[in-house]
Formats: structure tokens, C-alpha cells, sequence
């Protein structure tokens, strides 16, 4: 399970999310995690099962640009982009036709994946991405990584 530990969560960390020679089965490009955040005195209920003094709280990946997805043929391809949420449920963008040597853009600005139903669970939402033929799309976008806002100190 990826999890990030630190002594105390930054407001959010920028990451680029880059995959080359997308495949033609879809494949995770980028993933919500949970943090490990220091809480000797049992605030939280979720624990660290690496460490029990510390607390898992929910992650966030909070997308900045759209996906840009680039074809390097010369004739015209498709890429499809899906979310898989923690919880199973898969919500499909559908495909994108991308003319010869171009770049097409996925609205994904402003969107976040989260991780924050079961921490224990080895993944949180997914962006999950195939082209019409393998290794002729490569894709790109900026995010922020970051503890999700989720009511703290609501009691």
C-alpha cells in the first residue's frame, strides 16, 4: 500500500504525472493516497498499521492541467481515460480521437482522486488510461499531492 509518512502534512506537494507508450489495456497513471501523520494521543481512529502511534488519514491528488495526451503517428488514434473510485464504481470518459501528430486535452483540471473510505485498502481512486494501439500516445499533466480537507477538528 503506498502511503506517505511525514512529521506533519504539508499544504500539498506538486507532481507531474507523466506514462510514455501508453499500452492498449488500461493502466493506472496516477493514484490517491492515504498519510501517515504523527498522533501519540489517539485522535484518530484509522492507525498506521506500519505504526500504531501514528494516524492514516485520507489523501488527496488534486489535478492542475488537463491530461495531455500526444499522438506520434501519422495517422489518427484513440485514447480513453477512466476513473476507478476506491469503492469500485468506474466512470468512463470515452474515447478521444486524436488527429495525426497532435495533442488532444482531457478536462481533468479540477478534479480530484481521493483515498479516503478505507485506508486499510491497498488503493484509492485510480485515472486509468488505454490507447487504440500500444505505444503510440504519451501523456502528461501536473497535480498536487496533499492531505485531503476533510472537516478537520469537526468533532
Amino acid at each position: 500500500m503506498a502511503r506517505i509518512t511525514c512529521r506533519t502534512p504539508s499544504t500539498g506537494k506538486p507532481i507531474q504525472v507523466i506514462y510514455e507508450d501508453v499500452p492498449a489495456t488500461f493502466t493506472t497513471i496516477a493514484e490517491a493516497v492515504d498519510f501517515s501523520i504523527p498522533d501519540a494521543s489517539t485522535k484518530y481512529d484509522e492507525r498506521d498499521s506500519a505504526d500504531d502511534t501514528r494516524a492514516a488519514r485520507p489523501g488527496e491528488l488534486f489535478f492542475l492541467t488537463p491530461l495531455s495526451a500526444r499522438n506520434k503517428t501519422t495517422t489518427e488514434k484513440w485514447v480513453e481515460v477512466q476513473l476507478v473510485m476506491e469503492d469500485g464504481v468506474v466512470i468512463q470518459f470515452g474515447k478521444v480521437a486524436i488527429p495525426p501528430e497532435d495533442t488532444a486535452f482531457i478536462p481533468m483540471q479540477g478534479r480530484s482522486l481521493l483515498k479516503r473510505v478505507n485506508l486499510a485498502a491497498a488503493s484509492g481512486d485510480q485515472l486509468q488510461i488505454r490507447a487504440e494501439t500500444a505505444g503510440t500516445i504519451d501523456v502528461w499533466a501536473n497535480a498536487e499531492q496533499k492531505l485531503s480537507n476533510e472537516h478537520f477538528g469537526v468533532v
